[in-house]
């Protein structure tokens, strides 16, 4: 069975049998850390009682916020060093330290989108180059999370931590698209794949990138939340997927307002709805 084949064979199993693991075709590769199927959580600000609040409606089992700080322990949250300037100007490390009693972090999400440049808009040396600073935490240290899985920018970075002896844990990754199921399960399986650790899927949703105010998404809230059901059920069903969070945005932005969780008055969507369900 090719590749393509194989990740054509998993999605449609896990979609007929979301709890099954698909013994025949992953046991053998089962890593030890897979004891559970992946955890639901959530990227968002923390920084209000309304996000908080929201926040916990969803159900989820962990949540970030793309800081070094949270105002919000319970569900647990995971720290992030976002881009250079938070590591040398922000005391990202020393922030990320001093609030390990209260928040007992025991993972590191690595630099946000470094290969964008409304993000992190990191160079690949830059980012070697700083990394030490990250795993000196000892925290388990989750790659830099890259526009899409096959970024150049990745490859460079992963061969370059490899040849220098620089630890990375486990692999995330953002994926925003079409709500085609099968297609964003070959993306989480291609970059387990790649560099064979296990996946943490920290930003993805559906977003039609051809939308505006004045041209509506040509995909619906129906398609997205068939979307959402079927690469939840998916990514529990493959073993190296240790965490997934959705990425919502307003209900009425053009590109993702589809995936919105929360309504304008900050109550839950039928997507938000749906995913605290899963």
């Amino acid at each position: 069975m090719d590749r393509l084949d194989r990740r054509r064979f998993l999605t449609l199993a896990a979609l007929a049998a979301p709890g099954a693991i698909l013994a025949a075709n992953t046991a053998a590769a089962t890593p030890a850390h897979a004891a559970t199927p992946a955890l639901k959580g959530i990227g968002y600000s923390n920084s209000t009682d309304l996000a908080r609040a929201q926040i916990q409606r969803l159900n989820v089992k962990w949540h970030y916020n793309w800081e070094p700080y949270c105002n919000l322990t319970t569900p647990p949250w995971t720290p992030m060093v976002k881009n250079a300037q938070r590591l040398l100007e922000g005391d990202a490390i020393g922030k990320i330290m001093r609030g390990l009693p209260q928040t007992g972090a025991k993972h590191l999400l690595g630099f946000n989108e470094p290969d964008y440049a409304t993000q992190a808009n990191m160079s690949v040396d830059q980012a070697i180059s700083l990394w030490p600073q990250l795993q000196k935490t000892g925290l388990r240290l989750g790659s830099p999370a890259t526009v899409n899985v096959t970024s150049p920018w990745l490859k460079d970075f992963m061969t370059k931590a490899k040849a220098r002896g620089l630890r990375v844990d486990f692999m995330t990754m953002h994926c925003y698209g079409w709500p085609n199921v099968e297609d964003f399960l070959g993306k989480v399986t291609l970059l387990h794949e790649m560099y064979g650790k296990p996946i943490w899927v920290t930003e993805y949703a559906v977003a039609d990138w051809q939308a505006s105010s004045t041209k509506a998404s040509r995909y619906s809230r129906s398609a997205t939340n068939d979307f959402m059901r079927g690469t939840v059920a998916g990514m529990r069903a493959m073993p190296y997927v240790e965490r997934f969070a959705w990425k919502t945005r307003a209900a009425n932005d053009p590109v993702m307002g589809n995936s919105a969780l929360f309504s304008p008055d900050g109550s839950r969507t039928s997507t938000g709805l749906l995913y605290a369900s899963l």
